[in-house]
């Protein structure tokens, strides 16, 4: 009989890491720590989540019109800023209250922007069937699978048709038409993981886009499964000492393994 007791478990965000950079997923598996830009646009990221994390509420609360729900956006932004401090306290130290107050001006001028999306989604597809897309019924919980051995954690799940669904939360920008590569295998790694706690199919997911209060509705098909568990025996192999091969990226002048990453990679990883 087949056994994964030698199997290494492996993080969602492990693998969103090795979709980012290998390299990165690599010396973080050695212990090292990768440092994040705590620029003003890293700041605003952190705000605009909490920010979607109530835009249930203001959905909600609100009428149909945009002056209602920019209202409400408004009261909203003003409690997150207020708690964002207490939320993100760690991640804030040693970090400029100039950079700070530069990323809640930047999310504040999406205000009007969001308010329009959040509105027309709403007049497109129903309000109660909008609210049933955003409202959490969990918000970020620990699941895990052994088969395959995967643990990760949805931004929250929502129930529609009676069936619980992941839902990720994104802070950059969106794509014309569907989602970004990236967040369609992110979705299709949480589906299996919830499939597994709940038992339920999961056909779909979501993905807010939340600097523009954009939601779209993602269909998870097969071959975003399959690329999934590839990309999860990768890093795995990794995990076990297997260095990728560098990649060369706009990534790269910021990232603080730069210096290391000088480093070739042996002949036996050319399959990354």
């Amino acid at each position: 009989m087949f056994s994964q007791k030698n199997k290494i478990n492996v993080n969602v965000s492990e693998i969103l890491l090795y979709l980012r950079c290998p390299r990165q997923a690599y010396y973080t598996s050695r212990g090292h720590k990768l440092v994040f830009d705590t620029s003003s646009s890293y700041i605003e990221g952190m705000l605009l989540k909490e920010l979607a994390l109530a835009y249930p509420d203001v959905v909600n609360r609100c009428t149909s019109n945009n002056e209602s729900i920019l209202e409400q956006l408004q009261s909203e932004f003003i409690r997150a800023a207020e708690e964002f401090g207490m939320i993100y306290s760690a991640e804030l130290t040693n970090v400029s209250p100039e950079i700070i107050e530069n990323a809640r001006s930047a999310v504040h001028e999406h205000l009007v922007e969001i308010g329009e999306n959040l509105t027309s989604a709403m007049a497109e597809n129903g309000k109660e069937k909008f609210l049933s897309s955003i409202t959490p019924v969990r918000t970020e919980p620990v699941l895990h699978s052994d088969r395959p051995i995967l643990t990760g954690i949805p931004g929250k799940l929502v129930c529609v048709d009676s069936a619980l669904v992941p839902s990720i939360i994104k802070t950059g920008n969106y794509p014309e038409n569907g989602v970004w590569k990236n967040d369609r295998l992110h979705l299709a790694a949480l589906a299996m993981l919830v499939e597994n706690e709940y038992k339920n199919a999961v056909e779909h997911g979501f993905v807010e886009y939340a600097r523009y209060g954009i939601v779209r509705r993602v269909k998870i098909r097969p071959d975003d499964r399959r690329q999934v568990l590839k990309v999860r025996n990768r890093v795995e192999k990794i995990k076990d000492g297997t260095m990728p091969e560098r990649k060369e990226s706009q990534l790269c002048d910021k990232c603080n393994f730069s210096q290391m990453c000088s480093t070739k990679a042996s002949l036996a990883s050319k399959f990354f």
